[in-house]
């Protein structure tokens, strides 16, 4: 099984594990691979502690899928502010009911 890790995590582990470099491609294909991994850790997060930990571990991620596309984060964040402006936050809790689907 291959897994994307941090950088320093080779000089780290010393039981053995090999490591190697992947492509570009592999990069970005483990990168997104590894977001949803850090967004499911979100959602099972269950204590303020772990949650934070993982949030971190998620915006770190989406830093290095933004650099590998030479996205800035301002950019993102300015897309963001347009987006609120025009659909507003996550705030009031709304969700969306299909009237199509039975109660």
């Amino acid at each position: 099984m291959k897994k994307l890790v941090r950088d320093k995590i080779p000089d780290i582990i010393h039981d053995g594990t090999k490591f190697e470099v992947l492509s570009n491609e592999d990069y970005r294909t483990s990168l997104r691979e590894k977001l949803i991994e850090e967004a499911v850790e979100v959602k099972d997060s269950n204590t303020r502690a772990n949650l934070v930990e993982e949030l971190g571990d998620l915006e770190e991620v989406i830093r290095a899928i933004l650099d590998d596309a030479s996205i800035t984060y301002e950019e993102m964040d300015s897309l963001r502010q347009a987006k609120i402006n025009q659909k507003g936050k996550f705030m009031e809790k709304f969700v969306m009911i299909n009237s199509n689907e039975e109660s």
